[in-house]
């Protein structure tokens, strides 16, 4: 009775172990939850990771509208929108870079050419030791005109070994300074800068014999770099006016011309004040209509006056220097 007993209810225990069996699922392996995930979709994938019923804490990433997220909504919205966008943010700031890269290597100097243009290598040297000068500089390959409102550029007489400041040269023996400029005195590092199509461009630097640096400027194709350039039109092609403008200061040479180009004024400005003589033209730019001569400098006190004025056919009209 007792085995009868025994083997009733082992069997009873087998049969409820295999119905367990049957109602609770058996764990899938690791390869097959991937094999799933392949199959699903972008949203099956965030609620098979995020249960439904679980509260997501509330994050600090802002979505479209200022939404926070905390669902798995809010996750979808994020995923569909706001990924796309950071994608095209790095997408342009790649092509950005990619741009500055090439624009960076077209800047490096290659000794054949500057801006563009083609030049040749010249050196000058004078002396020995401590007095020796050495100037390393370039000049154009094939002439080009230079500015026309530039009133003298920097030429190198190639006969006499020598620079010259004037507008126009014999470019047979004479040749425009365009590239790099650098000037030794000694060992030591003097000068150094850029010129373009004859005027000085870039940064200028000059130091002293321990390499001190005395001065700076910047110039932007013969005029300082802070000018107030302004224009008769909308091209910028025609200068009305040039302000000199260094270290937020204007100082320098002011220039003011007529539409055709020709001088209509010119003088100094120190630290915003007229300095020296200041002389008008009439239409044409080459003859004088008056001369006004303001005080030396900045520390000067004394009053402007008219030295000369002139008629419009050249004639001498007032001198103050005259005898009365």
């Amino acid at each position: 009775m007792k085995r009868i007993l025994f083997i009733y209810i082992l069997i009873i225990g087998f049969s409820s172990f295999v119905s367990a069996q049957d109602i609770i699922p058996k764990a899938k392996t690791k390869a097959e939850r991937k094999a799933d995930r392949k199959k699903m979709t972008l949203e099956e994938r965030i609620e098979d990771t995020v249960p439904l019923d679980v509260n997501l804490p509330k994050a600090n990433l802002n979505l479209p509208g200022d939404n926070k997220i905390s669902s798995v909504e809010d996750a979808k919205k994020f995923l569909n929108e706001t990924i796309p966008n950071l994608s095209s943010d790095v997408k342009a700031k790649s092509k950005k870079a990619k741009k500055a890269l090439e624009k960076a290597k077209a800047e490096v100097f290659d000794g054949r050419s500057f801006e563009k243009i083609a030049i040749d290598k010249r050196v000058f040297k004078r002396g020995s030791g401590s007095r020796l000068l050495y100037q390393e500089f370039y000049v154009l390959k094939n002439f080009q005109k230079p500015n026309p409102y530039l009133r003298t550029v920097t030429w190198y007489d190639e006969k006499n070994k020598k620079f010259v400041d004037a507008m126009t040269r014999d470019t047979k023996t004479n040749s425009l300074l365009h590239g790099p400029f650098k000037e030794y005195k000694g060992e030591s590092l003097a000068r150094e800068g850029y010129y373009y199509l004859g005027a000085k461009h870039g940064r200028w630097m000059e130091y002293d014999k321990d390499f001190n640096l005395l001065n700076k400027e910047v110039y932007n194709k013969g005029f300082y770099q802070e000018s107030e350039i302004s224009y008769y039109d909308a091209d910028s092609s025609k200068i009305k006016e040039i302000v000199p403008k260094i270290y937020g200061k204007t100082t320098g040479v002011y220039w003011k011309f007529y539409e055709d180009g020709t001088t209509a004024e010119e003088g100094h400005f120190d630290e915003g004040k007229k300095v020296g003589r200041w002389v008008e033209f009439y239409p044409g730019g080459n003859r004088r209509k008056k001369v006004t001569q303001y005080p030396r400098d900045i520390f000067d006190n004394s009053e402007p006056f008219v030295m000369q004025e002139y008629s419009a056919d050249g004639k001498l009209i007032y001198d103050s220097t005259a005898p009365k």
